[in-house]
């Protein structure tokens, strides 16, 4: 059942594979036309090889059959044999000549289509597919997997047209053709030389259904090792810092001989079929040489014919041969194409619906209705959340790790699309709105930094590329950021290696609260902005951050006092549910948990009136 099913899907993808074909139809032609006129040519210059062959035995034969002075099927009487062989070496040169010019226009004809064409346009879009997808599918999907997915996934697409569709087609042309001149010449030798092709057919099919299964571990083994590598490049200094070298390399080295074992078994499987349909192979020039040479002998087929056989046949199993790279390939492509595919098809759970209105403007009330939301079934994060903001209030979320803060924010801006419930936005559900407007109304920074190799000004300028070097260095005074980017080599045209790894944790924030406010949000959200940088640098960004939400509405999750003073009500969350709400101070007048995590006991309570309480 199992093998039925994977062979459903085999189908189903080969024929998505065909249809990608079938849009360079045309190309696809120019490539066959090539091939085919190169056929022609191979078979017009063996035909001229037999007659030749024939002549010259005629000539030094006594009693040998007459071979006539014929060249490519024209009749030259003034021709004697050793004429004829002396116009067939002339006619076979330039047959040479016009197959190297169909063979550098054949080339030239793949090479434009596979990487001219198919490979950058797939590419693209899986990699524009990957920007519409929401944050549940990377969360679902590891890093390296992704990147084989654009780079060599793709490349296996590549080697569906030019090395599985177009040379099976050629096998099947040269069949066509090599047979057709066989038959003409002799019927019952043909049928002989040709009668191992079902055996053939049954050895290649085994083989494609044992090998498919490996290719397919193979591509994961590969992701593991990918993503091994791109994880201790990023995280060169926690491997440096805990000296983990070894044990790293010893990772690598497990995961590499993974990968190479997985590739070892793959080739005993091929090494194993390709010697098998050699076999076929000779066993047909034995069925030639045995009943063609009774043949010539009875003088029912001429040596040229003879010959000509001979030469088709090697070419036969040339063909044949290639069949064991062909079957090898698609089972690569299968594979490929299937991961490939995964991309295209992922549901896209964030998007605009048809003809949604744009933010022109927002007011910046946010409302939380009876908000659920879970990053795997039976695991839920939030659960029954109801939350009103009003436009311009700063309101700070408070809770332990796993409270459910982040997930809290990533709702406003359908990073992640709640399950039951709605987000409304100035009374609107989010999910009626137009996305983009919708995410250009809300800046986000982000508790993990990440800035782009690129200028600074360009980092802060990421969300608005056109804004002007005026309002670049605005948004940076606002984050508290111009005084350190004045200071370094190039200013705002300091080019930021990989991760920013030239600045401090606190540069890097700052840097990130000012590309946020470049867009001038109407609705800010915080996600603990000073998390990773010490209490000087803290104490600079609250400075800019109390200029910055004057007239915004703000959602800041964090657990420093000094910004939770700052808000004008406090969110305590515990397992996803709200359970207090209140200023900074009523909370800490209040006890519990909340006026415990900020080192204030029931004894020592300062007075003061008591806290607005909500509990869930």
């Amino acid at each position: 059942m199992a093998i039925e099913s994977e062979a459903k899907g085999s189908t189903k993808v080969l024929v998505r594979l065909l249809l990608v074909a079938w849009e360079y139809r045309y190309r696809c032609a120019l490539v066959l036309g090539c091939q085919a006129a190169l056929l022609g040519l191979t078979v017009f210059g063996l035909g001229l090889t037999g007659r030749a062959i024939d002549a010259v035995r005629g000539a030094l034969v006594p009693g040998a059959p007459p071979a006539g002075a014929e060249v490519g099927g024209v009749e030259w009487p003034s021709l004697t044999p050793f004429g004829v062989v002396e116009v067939t070496a002339a006619i076979l040169i330039a047959l040479g000549i016009a197959r190297a010019a169909l063979g550098y226009l054949y080339g030239a004809a793949v090479a434009d289509l596979v990487q001219g064409r198919i490979v950058p346009r797939i590419r693209a879009r899986v990699y524009a597919k990957l920007q519409s997808l929401s944050l549940r599918f990377f969360d679902g999907h590891t890093s390296g997997a992704l990147l084989n997915r654009i780079t060599s996934d793709v490349q296996l697409l590549r080697s569906f047209v030019d090395g599985v569709l177009v040379q099976s087609l050629v096998i099947v042309l040269a069949l066509v053709v090599y047979v057709a001149y066989m038959l003409q010449k002799h019927v019952v030798l043909t049928v002989a030389c040709l009668a191992t092709t079902p055996l053939v057919w049954l050895v290649t099919t085994g083989f494609s259904r044992r090998v498919q299964p490996a290719y397919l571990r193979s591509r994961e083994q590969m992701d593991d090792l990918v993503l091994l590598v791109s994880e201790t490049i990023q995280g060169v200094h926690v491997v440096k810092g805990f000296a983990a070298e070894p044990s790293i390399l010893a990772r690598f080295e497990s995961r590499n001989a993974a990968v190479r074992d997985g590739q070892q078994r793959i080739f005993a499987q091929v090494s194993r079929y390709t010697p098998s349909i050699d076999v076929f192979s000779h066993a047909n020039v034995v069925s030639l040489l045995g009943y063609g040479g009774v043949l010539v002998a009875q003088g029912r087929l001429t040596l040229g014919d003879l010959v000509v056989f001979a030469g088709l046949l090697q070419q036969l199993s040339t063909q044949v041969t290639t069949m064991s790279t062909i079957v090898n390939t698609l089972q690569e492509s299968l594979i490929g194409a299937r991961r490939v595919f995964e991309v295209l098809d992922a549901p896209v759970e964030a998007a605009s619906p048809p003809a949604a209105p744009a933010l022109e403007s927002v007011r910046g009330a946010i409302r939380f209705d009876a908000a659920d939301f879970s990053y795997a079934p039976g695991r839920p994060v939030l659960q029954g959340i109801d939350l009103a903001i009003r436009p311009g209030e700063c309101v700070a979320l408070f809770g332990g790790a796993g409270a459910g803060k982040s997930t809290l924010l990533s709702l406003v801006p359908r990073f992640y699309d709640v399950e039951r419930g709605c987000v409304r936005v100035d009374g609107v559900d989010v999910r009626d709105l137009d996305l983009d407007s919708l995410r250009r109304r809300v800046g986000v920074v982000f508790q993990e930094t990440f800035l782009f190799s690129h200028t600074v000004a360009a980092n802060i300028a990421f969300g608005h590329p056109d804004a002007s070097r005026a309002q670049v260095e605005r948004a940076a005074r606002l984050a508290s950021a111009h005084t350190f980017i004045e200071a370094l080599p190039g200013g705002y045209d300091t080019l930021l290696g990989e991760q920013a790894g030239n600045l401090s944790g606190g540069q890097r924030q700052r840097l990130a609260i000012a590309r946020a406010l470049l867009m001038d949000p109407s609705i800010l959200l915080l996600d603990d902005p000073t998390a990773s940088v010490d209490a000087a640098t803290a104490q600079e960004i609250l400075s800019g951050l109390k200029s910055v939400i004057e007239g915004r509405t703000v959602l800041l999750a964090t657990h420093r006092p000094a910004l939770l003073r700052l808000a004008d009500r406090v969110v305590v969350l515990e397992g996803g549910r709200v359970v207090r709400q209140g200023t900074h101070v009523s909370l800490l007048h209040a006890g519990g948990a909340y006026a415990e995590a900020h080192g204030v006991s029931d004894a020592g309570r300062p007075p003061g009136p008591p806290a607005s309480i909500e509990a869930e």
